[in-house]
């Protein structure tokens, strides 16, 4: 099994077969490179963009350059700062001219003004890339992006949840929990209207999950919850036979 990979290998690497590396970028952003290769981008956020909009300094220094990452497919699961970067997306896009954009509806007004090919996706929207069909589902983040979507991520007879930025909204959450995803990628940091680690670990538990890797935190102090051992300790509780994967940013791990 391979642990701890360095995003700086991430060409070099490959997944063993069924499974997914899984890396984090640092906040909400993630990539996911699949066995036969094929690579997604969710929500990267690698600038100060944050910090310029409304003053939230970042904690730590982006991981990566926006010009040396390189995948097939970007998820944007809503137009906040943090999730849908206007600092860095023309570097991002220059560097990987032919990869697909598929953004939630409060991206249009930003996408407008790129030089980009993309497409807008609301809850219900299914879509093949590569070898995964990608589903576009709930979230519940209020009104303070009511647009805002998760992603279910399909491949062989395995799935990946990414909460995006959500509350623990059992109903609007209903069909994921029914779908029992193996994969589940959570926001735990409790702030503006995201899960808090309790109630992470309370989705965890009704999905059924086999693996958990906790999220969005540690990125602002605005956000609170830097800690991801009360995730770690809760799912313990509720869901004992779930393999919890705590990241750093910058690195990744195969499940």
């Amino acid at each position: 099994m391979l642990e701890k990979l360095d995003l700086k290998d991430i060409t070099n690497e490959s997944a063993s077969k069924g499974k997914v590396l899984v890396y984090w970028l640092g906040g909400a952003g993630h990539i996911l490179k699949f066995d036969d290769g094929f690579t997604i981008c969710v929500d990267p956020y690698l600038s100060d963009y944050v910090e310029r909009l409304v003053g939230f300094k970042r904690l730590f220094r982006p991981v990566i350059e926006p010009s040396q990452l390189h995948f097939d497919t970007l998820l944007i699961s809503h137009s906040h700062g943090d999730h849908l970067d206007a600092d860095s997306f023309s570097e991002l896009v220059k560097a990987n001219l032919n990869c697909k954009i598929f953004a939630a509806e409060d991206c249009v007004e930003f996408l407008e003004k790129q030089q980009a090919v993309y497409t807008i996706v609301t809850v219900g929207t299914t879509f093949a890339d590569g070898n995964v069909t990608i589903e576009v589902v709930p979230a519940d983040h209020g009104d303070l992006s009511p647009e805002a979507v998760g992603f279910l991520l399909s491949f062989g007879a395995r799935s990946i949840y990414l909460t995006g930025d959500t509350c623990y909204n059992k109903d609007m959450l209903s069909t994921i929990i029914e779908r029992k995803p193996d994969i589940a990628i959570l926001c735990i940091n409790g702030a503006f209207g995201n899960m808090t680690s309790d109630e992470a670990a309370d989705l965890v538990a009704a999905c059924e999950s086999k693996v958990a890797i906790p999220t969005h935190y540690g990125l602002f102090a605005e956000h609170g919850n830097a800690d991801p051992m009360p995730f770690r300790e809760s799912v313990r509780e509720k869901s004992p036979e779930t393999r919890i994967c705590l990241l750093e940013p910058g690195f990744g791990v195969e499940v």
